[in-house]
């Protein structure tokens, strides 16, 4: 899974990236179809793609069928995205997702080093991916543009999600 994972997320890698969202995971999904913000074929249950680009394309409306559409419109203005952790752990307990979120944290953070100049800004998605990166990252030298966590986008935080991940990259465009 984590090398069909690898290679849909690598198709839409910006050649500079300008904007590094950090997730969480993908979600468990079947074979068949893979469950992912990168899976242009897949959009049911898709609240993070949904959020994310109407937080940055304020534009955005969905439309059944033009995800690969907006990808390249992510992938070309800079924006990219990868998860603290390419294992599923939405299906474990909060004990066994914290555990493997913080063994994978030294690596991931190694790797943002990799991706993203310091002063490239960071938004970190999901209260415990906030709690786990943000102080690392500071600490690295990081521009981790906002001060507290954003909410995952589902369960009826979508709205709270795009209002404030909206204000956090604009502040970061204005230089705030």
């Amino acid at each position: 899974m984590s090398t069909r994972i690898s290679r849909l997320r690598e198709r839409y890698r910006p050649d500079r990236i300008q904007v590094l969202f950090v997730a969480e995971s993908p979600p468990e999904s079947n074979d068949d179809e893979v469950r992912f913000f990168y899976n242009a074929r897949q959009e049911r249950y898709d609240h993070m793609y949904r959020s994310i680009m109407k937080a940055v394309f304020p534009e955005f409306e969905y439309r059944p069928g033009e995800k690969e559409k907006w990808l390249r419109r992510f992938q070309e203005t800079g924006y990219y995205m990868i998860d603290a952790t390419d294992k599923p752990v939405n299906h474990l307990s909060t004990a066994e997702r914290w555990i493997e979120l913080n063994r994978s944290r030294g690596g991931k953070v190694a790797q943002i080093t990799k991706l993203i100049s310091p002063e490239t800004p960071i938004v970190l998605v999901k209260k415990n991916i906030f709690e786990l990166f943000n102080q690392p990252l500071r600490d690295a030298g990081y521009n981790v543009i906002h001060d507290s966590f954003l909410p995952f986008p589902s369960h009826g935080h979508q709205a709270r999600f795009i209002d404030l991940c909206g204000k956090y990259l604009r502040d970061a465009q204005r230089g705030k």
